[in-house]
C-alpha cells in the first residue's frame, strides 16, 4: 500500500487520482564517471559510482522524489564528448516540464579560456576543451536550448563553482550570465577541489552527493516545511558540510526556481501520525537565523509517496519485519541513542589508537582564560602587538577583544557573510582590519577601523579579467599578508601565473611559477615570501620580486595533495598538511623533508600555523580535533584539542588561542620551553 505523507509540494502526488509525480515532459540526466581509461591523471574513484547510482535511488525508488523509471537517463562512464552532447542537446529539446542534469566526477578549467571542463572517460587531461564537455556548451543546452519551465544542474566535481560565474563565447564576446535566468538553478559542489575519499577508506559517495543523500533520505529537515524547495536544501546542505570541514557549495538561482519543491521531508511523518511539536517547531539555517515552518498548501499539487522505500543502505531505514518507534520524538530519541554510543565507541577507540608520536607527547597545554562569543568563531587573528584579538563569527561579525581582560572592545564590523570573507588582518599599525571579501566575479578589500567600525577606506575590486582568470569564479584561491597590504593569487591555469597584488599601490607582480596547484597558498609571517601549492605542486617565491625561492614538486612525490601551508617566521621551513591528514615540514633551501612526518589529524587540515618564534606549529582538522607540535623533537603537547576550528598565536608570548563553533574563544599556554626539546634554531 503506498505511503501517504502529509507534504502537499508540488513534486508530489495523489495516487488514488493517478497523476504524475513530476510533470509530463521532464527528464532528468545522471552522467557519472568513476573510471577513466585513457589518461592515468584523472584518478578513478568507486565512490562516484555509488553517488549516481544514490542519485538515481533518491529520484526513482525513495518515494521521495517522484521521478519515474521513464524519466531518468543514467549515464556511467561516457566516452565521445561530440556524441554525449549530442545526445544532451537532444533531450534539452525534448523537454517541456523539469529539466534536471547532474554529473558527478573530475572538473577541470581550460587552460585557454579558465571554462569548467567536465570529463569524461576518455578525455584528455592536456585537452580537456576538446575531449570533454566544456559547461559553456551544457548550459545553452540546457536553457536556449530547451523550453523546460525548470532547469536544475548540480555539479559535484572540482572547479564546479565556475559554472556560476561569466564566460566567454568562442567568438570572445561575452555570454550572458545563463546561470542566473528565469527558471534556472544551479549546485555547485566547490569553487576548487571537491572531496572524493579514495577507494579503501570506506566512504560510500563523494562527500557533496553523500551529504546530499543523507540530508535528504535520511535525515530530513526536522520542523521544516513538508516539500523541501531547493532553496529551503541549500542552507542546510551548507552547513552540514562546512561544520565537517568540506567544501562549502554554491548556489545561484532565481526566486521561481528556488521554490521548486525537489523532495518530500523526510522528517514529516506520514498522515494520522500525530506531528507532536513537528507542527510549530523550526529550523535554524547557516546563519543562525529561525525559518519558520512552511504553509503547508503553498503548492497546488498534493504530495504522496508513491510507494513504502525499500530497505536500503542509501535511506537509513528498518527492515519491514522490524516494527520500531515512528514520528519526530521516536526519532530524536533514537538519533540521541545512536549518538551517545557514536561518541562513545569514537572515544574508546580514539584512547586507544590516537597516535603518540615519536617518544610520546610531551607536557600539556595550560587553559589561560575564556571568552564567549554569540555565535560560532571561525577566524581568529593577534593584532601585531598582541593586545587585540579579532573574531569572526559564522553569522560574519567581526568582534574585537581585550587579550588581557578578555572583554570585548570597540565596535563590531559588518556583518560580512562567511562565504564571502576571504581574508582579514590588521594593518601595521593595529588601527585598521583589512577585510577581504568575494564577489561574482571578483574581489574587493577595504579598510575598518579598530575603534568605530566604520569603514575607512573605499574597496579595491580585483576582477577576473585583471588577472587574465587567474582569479576562480569565486576567489577562493587567495591569501592576504599579516600586514594587509598584499594580496596573492594563485593560478590554476597552466599558461596563467600567479599574481602578488599591493591593494594599497596598486602595483602587480607576475610571479615566475606556472601550473595547476593554487588551491593551498599562504605568506609567511613577515610577508617577504609567498608559497602555493595543490596536487603534486608546492612552490615558495619572493613576494616583492616575484622570483621563484623554491620549487618542490619533485620532492613531494606523486598522488599528493596538500590542504594547508605555512611558512616559518625565518622563511627556512614550509609545513604541509596533505590530504591524508598528516604534516610534513621541508626545508625550503635544500628541498628536503625534515624529520618524521607529523601525525594526530583525524581529518584534513582546515588550519596551519606556526607560533611567532617558529618553535610550535599547530593544526585543525576539518572535525574540529587541533593538534600542536613541537617543530624540533616533531612530539605533540598534550593531548588532542577538541571543537577546535580557528587557531593564532599571540605574537609576544607563549599563547595561543582557538575558536570553535560552539561559540567558545579559549586562551592557552604552552609548557615552557626547556621541557619541549631543541629549539629550530638549532638546526
Amino acid at each position: 500500500m503506498p505511503r501517504r505523507c502529509s507534504c502537499s509540494a508540488r513534486s508530489c502526488t495523489t495516487p488514488m487520482s493517478g497523476e504524475p509525480i513530476i510533470p509530463p515532459g521532464s527528464r532528468a540526466i545522471l552522467i557519472g564517471v568513476p573510471r577513466y581509461q585513457k589518461d592515468a591523471r584523472y584518478r578513478s574513484y568507486t565512490a562516484v559510482g555509488n553517488s549516481v547510482e544514490g542519485m538515481y535511488h533518491l529520484l526513482v525508488e525513495s518515494g521521495l522524489c517522484g521521478w519515474r523509471e521513464e524519466q531518468v537517463e543514467k549515464i556511467v562512464d561516457p566516452t565521445n564528448a561530440g556524441q554525449l552532447m549530442g545526445r544532451l542537446r537532444q533531450l534539452a529539446a525534448e523537454t517541456t516540464g523539469v529539466l534536471l542534469f547532474y554529473f558527478v566526477g573530475h572538473g577541470q578549467p581550460s587552460e585557454h579560456t579558465g571554462e569548467l571542463c567536465l570529463a569524461i572517460a576518455d578525455t584528455d587531461h592536456d585537452n580537456p576543451d576538446a575531449t570533454g564537455l566544456e559547461y559553456a556548451k551544457i548550459k545553452r543546452a540546457l536553457h536556449s536550448g530547451t523550453p523546460a519551465a525548470t532547469r536544475i544542474a548540480i555539479l559535484d566535481c572540482c572547479y564546479s563553482g565556475r559554472a556560476i560565474g561569466l564566460s566567454a563565447d568562442e567568438d570572445g564576446t561575452q555570454l550572458a550570465n545563463l546561470s542566473h535566468c528565469a527558471g534556472a538553478y544551479t549546485l555547485t559542489a566547490a569553487d576548487e577541489r571537491a572531496h572524493v575519499p579514495p577507494d579503501g577508506e570506506g566512504h560510500p559517495r563523494t562527500a557533496f552527493t553523500g551529504e546530499l543523500l543523507d540530508l535528504l533520505t535520511r535525515d530530513g529537515v526536522p520542523g521544516g516545511p513538508d516539500g523541501l524547495a531547493l532553496g529551503v536544501i541549500f542552507p542546510h546542505l551548507q552547513h552540514r558540510l562546512a561544520t565537517k570541514g568540506l567544501p562549502r557549495p554554491n548556489q545561484r538561482s532565481d526566486d521561481a526556481a528556488a521554490a521548486f519543491v525537489f523532495a518530500c521531508n523526510h522528517a514529516t511523518p506520514p498522515p494520522g501520525q500525530p506531528l507532536g511539536d513537528a507542527d510549530t517547531a523550526t529550523s535554524a539555517s547557516t546563519s543562525g537565523a529561525v525559518v519558520p515552518r512552511q504553509d503547508a498548501d503553498v503548492s497546488p499539487v498534493g504530495c504522496e509517496r508513491t510507494h513504502e522505500r525499500p530497505a536500503a543502505p542509501l535511506t537509513g531505514r528498518h527492515s519491514a519485519g522490524t516494527r520500531m518507534p515512528t514520528g519526530p520524538r521516536a526519532r530524536r530519541g533514537i538519533l540521541a541513542t545512536v549518538l551517545t554510543a557514536a561518541v562513545v565507541l569514537t572515544v574508546a577507540v580514539g584512547w586507544v589508537m590516537w597516535p603518540q608520536g615519536q617518544g610520546g607527547a610531551l607536557p600539556g597545554l595550560t587553559p589561560a582564560g575564556q571568552m564567549t562569543a554569540p555565535t560560532g568563531v571561525d577566524t581568529v587573528v593577534f593584532s601585531h602587538d598582541g593586545h587585540t584579538l579579532a573574531t569572526t563569527g559564522v553569522d560574519g561579525t567581526v568582534l574585537l577583544w581585550n587579550t588581557a581582560s578578555h572583554q570585548r572592545v570597540g565596535q563590531p564590523i559588518g556583518p560580512i557573510a562567511a562565504q564571502n570573507r576571504l581574508g582579514i588582518a590588521f594593518t601595521a599599525d593595529d588601527r585598521a582590519l583589512r577585510i577581504v571579501r568575494r564577489g561574482k566575479d571578483s574581489v574587493t578589500a577595504g579598510l575598518w577601523d579598530t575603534t568605530n567600525g566604520q569603514q575607512t577606506q573605499t574597496s579595491t575590486a580585483i576582477t577576473t579579467k585583471d588577472t587574465n582568470y587567474a582569479l576562480t569564479a569565486e576567489g577562493s584561491n587567495v591569501a592576504l599578508a599579516p600586514d594587509g597590504r598584499t594580496l596573492v593569487i594563485a593560478s590554476f591555469l597552466g599558461n596563467v601565473p600567479s599574481i602578488a597584488w599591493g591593494l594599497d599601490s596598486g602595483q602587480k607582480t607576475v610571479l615566475e611559477a606556472t601550473g595547476y596547484g593554487g588551491s593551498a597558498v599562504t605568506f609567511s609571517p613577515d610577508g617577504h615570501s609567498t608559497a602555493f601549492g595543490g596536487e603534486n605542486q608546492l612552490t615558495v617565491a619572493d613576494t616583492s620580486s616575484g622570483h621563484t625561492i623554491a620549487s618542490l614538486d619533485r620532492n613531494l612525490g606523486t598522488n599528493v595533495y596538500i590542504e594547508r601551508i605555512a611558512l616559518s617566521p625565518d622563511n627556512r621551513t614550509v609545513a604541509v598538511a596533505l590530504g591524508n591528514n598528516t604534516v610534513q615540514l621541508w626545508d625550503i633551501a635544500s628541498g628536503e623533508q625534515t624529520g618524521s612526518t607529523l601525525t594526530g589529524l583525524t581529518k584534513s587540515a582546515i588550519a596551519l600555523v606556526f607560533s611567532h618564534d617558529g618553535h610550535t606549529l599547530a593544526a585543525a582538522g576539518g572535525n574540529g580535533t587541533a593538534v600542536v607540535w613541537d617543530t624540533a623533537s616533531h612530539r605533540r603537547f598534550g593531548d588532542p584539542l577538541t571543537g577546535v576550528y580557528a587557531i593564532a598565536f599571540n605574537p609576544n608570548d607563549q599563547t595561543f588561542v582557538t575558536g570553535g563553533l560552539d561559540h567558545t574563544i579559549q586562551l592557552w599556554t604552552l609548557p615552557p620551553r626547556a621541557t619541549s626539546g631543541t629549539s629550530t634554531s638549532d638546526h
